[in-house]
């Protein structure tokens, strides 16, 4: 990967520059991009899926990092008329992290697509069977995910940790997601999953009508009720929120 400084008749553009570069490359291995800020050209991958405000690419050439997400979100109202499910694409842009709420996790996405090219069209798309272990769709990895500990900043006790005084987007550790839940779930941001044996847990969580739910893996703390009991020292990090599925 090569970094280079672009500049113009009207002076120098001050954000670093990348070429030929990858999906992994740009979400990298720990909650913010090493990247953000940057701009960068040549990036290939494989259109998954389309919502009203953008699409998700995934990579080509994962690079078996399980601390890497190989897929990634292009914010555009408009860049994505023409595409679909199954179109290999290349396009230059900037990487960008957002978040709609200081309360919220930043979310890594490329912004400001360009120079949108499609190499092929009708790919097979398959997605990523949660508590199974993949066979080249992102690297070889067992996407399980860890059952006790949300956070390695959280001394193993998420509860313990009063007043945000470990706040992940100050710190950006090293992702774990073998061991910490919300590293997992980071290290799969953008993807296409597919949960199998799905079980609600309770009510809908909000008055969009997003639903906890676990699938066909490990739990623990499994109660009378069929949910899972939250206990000291174990958040329960295998659950996720499901919002709007694809299917």
């Amino acid at each position: 990967m090569k970094f280079l400084q672009s500049f113009t008749a009207l002076g120098l553009i001050l954000a670093p520059y990348a070429s030929a570069i990858t999906v992994a490359e740009i979400t990298g291995n720990k909650y913010l991009s090493p990247l953000s800020r940057s701009a960068f050209t040549n990036l290939t991958g494989l259109v998954t899926a389309k919502g009203p405000n953008g699409l998700w690419i995934r990579s080509t050439t994962p690079d078996k990092i399980d601390e890497t997400s190989e897929s990634v979100y292009v914010f555009s109202r408009t860049v994505g008329s023409n595409l679909t499910a199954g179109d290999i694409i290349t396009l230059d842009g900037n990487v960008t992290e957002y978040r709609s709420s200081n309360d919220y996790l930043y979310l890594t996405e490329v912004t400001t697509p360009r120079n949108v090219r499609v190499v092929s069209r009708g790919s097979p798309v398959q997605p990523v069977v949660l508590g199974a272990r993949t066979s080249g769709i992102i690297g070889s990895r067992d996407v399980s995910p860890p059952t006790k500990q949300y956070s390695g900043l959280d001394n193993g006790d998420v509860f313990g940790v009063p007043n945000n005084v470990s706040r992940i987007s100050q710190v950006n550790p090293i992702l774990d997601p073998s061991k910490y839940g919300m590293d997992f779930w980071e290290s799969l941001s953008g993807e296409l999953v597919q949960i199998k044996g799905v079980t609600a847990l309770g009510r809908q969580a909000n008055s969009f009508g997003d639903q906890w739910v676990y699938g066909n893996w490990p739990v623990t703390g499994q109660n009378s009720r069929g949910g899972l009991t939250v206990t000291d020292r174990d958040s329960n990090p295998e659950t996720i929120i499901v919002g709007s599925p694809l299917d």
